[in-house]
């Protein structure tokens, strides 16, 4: 009886030490230089990464006028970083976005998972991502500012300073183009061979990565922490350019490839592809807890059970 009671404290122990090494793990702060050894800008303690809007492109998701349940897509997604952040702060980094550029990139598969239909307003969909080797994200660095979002160029140019691998979706996207009905897609460059028509709704993605590697230079955990190992962002999607002009083309980095982006003569229905303007938003991270401190909360939970356990004997 009493190695029963003492399995089940064991137990107990263990389960609270990893939950509060796993707490542990979810501080956020991290040292980031933004040129790297460059020396233009200085190391500063940060806590996320800040990006202005972007572009996503789901390459072949529309058929048959629309989305369908079952059907899978390449989803790729470009953007530059703007600010650090540092909690409620935001850092401007000297020479960032005009001496040099930080982008993010990513290609990953979904699946349209649901599609309902809301009569007089549009239809709500859900999206899952489905796991592939291929997938990534990853940062680059350039020494020259060279992105262009209407051209869709430059956002792979430089060395990559970080690569992460998509590990959670969730996402969905409300067309009401019942109630607003279609509008101009791109309100910038009209004149860059999309001038086409969209359907109007609004849409959110937040994606889940594992870091499989970063670049010193640029990325420092706090002391006595082995490394960073995941990453979150949250961003909105709509698909009426308003802020950026809309990319003509993307960079696939699954497959290595440039893709076009072709959305037809409205954005929602037409396709093949179905493109968005993505908000901008921060991207956070998180660090490996200390295994000492790990060892350590679960050493003080043993002890302390067990005494009491003596005491209440």
């Amino acid at each position: 009886m009493r190695s029963v009671q003492l399995s089940k404290f064991l137990r107990l122990a263990i389960l609270s030490a990893i939950g509060l090494g796993l707490a542990s793990s979810a501080r956020a702060d991290f040292t980031f230089d933004a040129d790297g050894t460059g020396g233009q800008a200085s190391a500063v303690n940060i806590t996320g990464l800040q990006y202005g809007a972007g572009n996503a492109l789901a390459v072949n998701a529309i058929s048959g006028g629309g989305l369908q349940v079952g059907s899978t897509f390449q989803l790729l997604f470009q953007t530059h970083l703007t600010q650090l952040v540092d909690q409620s702060t935001t850092i401007n980094p000297t020479g960032l976005d005009t001496n040099y550029q930080i982008t993010l990139v990513a290609s990953f598969t979904e699946r349209v998972t649901s599609v309902t239909t809301i009569a007089g307003v549009g239809s709500f969909a859900t999206f899952e991502l489905v796991p592939s080797a291929t997938d990534a994200i990853k940062l680059y660095f350039n020494g020259t500012k060279t992105y262009d979002n209407a051209a869709g160029t430059g956002f792979t140019d430089g060395i990559v300073i970080a690569s992460l691998s998509p590990s959670s979706l969730i996402s969905s996207y409300f067309d009401q183009t019942g109630v607003l009905g279609t509008t101009d897609f791109n309100n910038f460059n009209a004149g860059n061979g999309q001038n086409a028509t969209t359907n109007q709704g609004t849409g959110s993605a937040v994606v889940g990565a594992a870091v499989n590697s970063y670049d010193s230079n640029f990325f420092q955990p706090p002391s006595g922490t082995p490394a960073l190992i995941s990453s979150i962002v949250n961003l909105g999607l709509d698909p009426v350019f308003n802020v950026i002009p809309a990319s003509i083309q993307f960079a696939d980095i699954s497959s290595n490839t440039v893709v076009n982006a072709n959305i037809g003569a409205n954005n929602g229905t037409s396709g093949p592809d179905f493109q968005f303007e993505t908000s901008g938003f921060t991207q956070s991270f998180t660090v490996v807890p200390e295994p000492a401190s790990v060892a350590m909360t679960l050493l003080g939970l043993c002890s302390a059970g067990l005494v009491a356990r003596r005491r209440r004997a």
